[in-house]
């Protein structure tokens, strides 16, 4: 094959990709392919391309973005029910730590949440739940509106959570409290682990429960997050208890 510099223009590639040329010039540009290691490769790059985006575009398809806040990157995934992820740390389990999360692991954490439906890189998708952190990190926000979608845990895990996020800005509940309203005043304790398996932290806001004493509790990832966020939130007076 040549390397000499072609004058075919992209769009005739792209034409041919599609299938929208004629018979005849279809023909024509087979055979400079075959002699143009340049439109060759080009034409291979679109053809895979073309055949991607029916994964792309498919409504089942978990779609991911990642962007910068205050705690580090952050990545979200949502599904076509709502925002089903958001994660800026993960845990190692050989060293029992946690260190920042990597788009690799992420994209297996969701294709192990989500079996069997593509992952998909979309930053559009996720334009507006990276503009409602934006605002809430910048504190011009107080509410997410964002819909979000609890599939991936238990039915327990899920009234927990959605009775949390039922917590409004600024506001704490001790954990005995949110077992009462979901009608399980004697499961404090599986109410904290519950809050643990969290997938969409902040906003689903399970920084707002704390212990009994007004001490903070745990956090997934550290206390230092669920400190920051209720500072955020102006609640500056439980950080000494905590």
């Amino acid at each position: 094959m040549t390397r000499t510099p072609c004058t075919v223009p992209e769009d005739r590639i792209i034409a041919y990709v599609a299938g929208d040329l004629t018979d005849g010039e279809e023909l024509t540009l087979a055979e400079h392919l075959g002699t143009c290691e340049e439109c060759c490769e080009q034409a291979a790059e679109l053809t895979a391309l073309r055949g991607a985006l029916p994964v792309c575009c498919a409504t089942a398809a978990v779609r991911w973005h990642s962007f910068p806040t205050p705690f580090g990157t952050m990545f979200v995934a949502r599904t076509d029910r709502g925002l089903a992820r958001l994660s800026w740390q993960k845990r190692d389990a050989q060293q029992g730590s946690w260190r920042a999360q990597r788009p690799d692991d992420f994209v297996a954490e969701m294709e192990e949440r989500f079996p069997g439906q593509p992952v998909v890189q979309d930053a559009d998708a996720l334009a507006d739940v990276e503009r409602e952190l934006e605002e809430y990190f910048a504190g011009a926000r107080s509410r997410f509106d964002i819909p979000v979608d609890l599939s991936s845990v238990s039915e327990f895990e899920r009234r927990v959570l959605e009775s949390a996020r039922a917590i409004p800005f600024g506001e704490v509940i001790p954990y005995t409290e949110l077992a009462r309203r979901i009608s399980k005043p004697g499961a404090a304790r599986a109410v904290g682990n519950a809050l643990g398996h969290n997938p969409v932290a902040i906003v689903v806001p399970c920084h707002r429960v704390v212990r009994r004493d007004g001490s903070l509790g745990g956090y997934t990832g550290g206390v230092q997050y669920k400190k920051q966020l209720l500072t955020l939130e102006g609640r500056d007076d439980l950080l000494r208890a905590g």
